[in-house]
């Protein structure tokens, strides 16, 4: 695992911005499978893994609001065409 998240940090094939968005949905991910693992061993619940992809595409489209006041895209468009939204698509 800590292999596979040293190569998205340090990518060096792409933009910034391309890199920064990819690290932010590795991190996503790490952070939805962690929560589930979580869900599954204290709670006996169990997400149907659509519904994990789902919470990647909410969160990082919270997290890209939260952090650029000027991101006007809402949840159609980002799941539509995220890399378009952030004009690096």
């Amino acid at each position: 695992m800590s292999d596979h998240f040293i190569s998205f940090v340090h990518l060096t094939c792409v933009g910034k911005a391309r890199r920064s968005f990819l690290q932010l949905i590795w991190l996503l991910c790490a952070w939805v499978l962690w929560t589930e693992c979580n869900n599954r061993v204290f709670k006996n619940a169990i997400t149907p893994i659509p519904r994990l992809l789902d919470k990647v595409k909410y969160l990082s489209l919270g997290w890209l609001k939260a952090k650029k006041v000027a991101f006007m895209f809402g949840t159609d468009r980002w799941w539509s065409s995220p890399f378009q939204c952030l004009g690096i698509g």
